[in-house]
C-alpha cells in the first residue's frame, strides 16, 4: 500500500528569509491524500507562510494529488504565503507538464532558489490570469405577476366573499451587484463574474451558471481521470501495453473497430520511439497518459531520448514511418519534450 512521510524543518537564507522545508518520501495519490492534507493543514495552523516541498523522493503522483497540490498553492497565496516545489523527479515533472500544472506551480531546482524566489530576487512563474469565459447567457429574471385586484360582483352572478385580509405582495429575491466573485468548486480559484450567465473556469474547465440572485451552480464534469502508464522501452512489452489502451478505449465507449485502431496506433508510435528516440536501447522508459474527455480520447506518449528527425519534410505528417497513425487517428501531433526528447499526442473522437 502506498504511503507518504514528511521530515519538516525551518531553514533561513543569508539575507534573512525563512521558510519551512518539508522533505517528502512516498506517493501522493488517493491512498495517501488524507495523510498529506493533515500535514498541510497543520502547517497552515502553525502559521507557516513560506513552504518548500522537496519532491526528490516522491515516487508517484496522480491527478488527485496534483489537484490537491494546486488547492494548497492557492490557499497559501490567499494568506499571503508561497509554496515552491524543488527537486521534482523527471517522471513527476512529465505528468505535471502533460496536464499543464507546471505553469501553475513555482518549480525551482533547490531550496536556495526557492528562498530567493520568496524574497523577490527570483521571480516565480507568472500566475494564470483568471477570467471567466461566457458560455451562454441565462434568461433574465422576471418577478412573478402580482395577484389581480379584487373586482365587485356582477348582478345576477354569484361571487365568493372577499377575503378578510389582503394577500401580501410577492417578495422578489434581493438583487445582487455585478460584477461579483465566487470560488470555483473544483480548483478553488477566485472567479470574477461580470453578469448573469454561464461560464467556464479557465484553470480547470469547470462549468458554472450564475443566477440573478447571485446563486452559483456548478455542473458535474464529464471528463474522466487520466490513466498513467510507464512503459519500458522493450518492444516485446509494447503489444501488451497497446492492448491495455485498446481495452480502456472500449470501456470508455469506443466500438471494437475504433478500439483496435487506437491500440494499433499506440503500438506503432511506441515502437517508432524505441527505434528513433532510444535507438533500441531497452534500459529507457516511455511515459503514457490516456485521457478520456466525453467522446474524445487523448493519448500522450513521451520519451527522454533524441529529438525525432522527420527528414526533408520536417514534420511528423511528412514522415512515412508515422503515416499509418496519421491515417487512422483524428489528430496526431509532435512537440519537443521540455525536459528533452519528444511528446507525441494521438486523439480519437468517438462516432455517434
Amino acid at each position: 500500500m502506498a504511503s507518504i512521510e514528511f521530515k519538516v524543518k525551518v531553514i533561513k537564507s543569508p539575507s534573512g528569509v525563512t521558510a519551512t522545508l518539508a522533505e517528502m518520501d512516498g506517493s501522493i495519490d488517493a491512498s495517501t491524500i488524507q495523510q498529506f492534507q493533515q500535514v498541510m493543514d497543520k502547517l497552515i495552523e502553525r502559521g507557516v507562510k513560506n513552504l518548500i516541498l522537496d519532491c526528490s523522493n516522491i515516487k508517484y503522483i496522480n491527478s488527485t494529488g496534483l489537484g490537491t497540490l494546486l488547492k494548497y498553492a492557492d490557499t497559501f497565496e490567499s494568506i499571503g504565503g508561497h509554496i515552491a516545489f524543488c527537486r521534482v523527479p523527471s517522471k513527476v515533472m512529465l505528468v505535471m507538464e502533460m496536464l499543464g500544472f507546471n505553469a501553475l506551480f513555482n518549480i525551482v531546482p533547490d531550496e536556495a532558489t526557492a528562498l530567493r524566489s520568496f524574497s523577490g530576487k527570483v521571480a516565480p512563474p507568472a500566475s494564470v490570469k483568471v477570467q471567466t469565459t461566457p458560455v451562454a447567457p441565462a434568461a433574465a429574471y422576471a418577478p412573478p405577476m402580482p395577484a389581480p385586484a379584487y373586482a365587485p360582483p356582477v348582478a345576477g352572478h354569484y361571487a365568493p366573499p372577499a377575503p378578510a385580509y389582503a394577500p401580501a405582495a410577492p417578495v422578489a429575491p434581493p438583487a445582487v451587484a455585478f460584477p461579483m466573485q465566487t470560488n470555483c468548486a473544483r480548483c478553488r480559484v477566485t472567479l470574477d463574474i461580470p453578469q448573469v450567465g454561464k461560464y467556464k473556469c479557465p484553470r480547470c474547465g469547470a462549468v458554472l451558471a450564475v443566477e440573478p440572485t447571485g446563486r452559483v451552480r456548478f455542473f458535474a464534469s464529464k471528463k474522466g481521470q487520466p490513466i498513467e502508464i510507464s512503459v519500458p522501452s522493450r518492444k516485446e512489452l509494447v503489444p501488451s501495453v497497446s492492448i491495455l489502451v485498446g481495452t480502456a478505449a472500449h470501456a470508455l465507449g469506443f466500438d471494437e473497430k475504433a478500439s483496435e485502431t487506437i491500440s494499433t496506433a499506440v503500438q506503432t508510435a511506441c515502437e517508432n520511439l524505441i527505434d528513433l528516440a532510444y535507438s533500441g536501447d531497452p534500459s529507457n522508459v516511455m511515459h503514457m497518459l490516456v485521457i478520456p474527455n466525453g467522446s474524445t480520447l487523448t493519448i500522450k506518449i513521451a520519451d527522454h531520448g533524441k529529438s525525432l528527425d522527420f527528414g526533408p519534410g520536417g514534420t511528423i505528417h511528412s514522415d512515412q514511418r508515422f503515416s499509418s497513425i496519421i491515417g487512422s487517428m483524428d489528430t496526431v501531433e509532435h512537440r519537443p519534450n521540455p525536459r528533452g526528447g519528444n511528446v507525441i499526442t494521438l486523439i480519437k473522437v468517438r462516432e455517434g
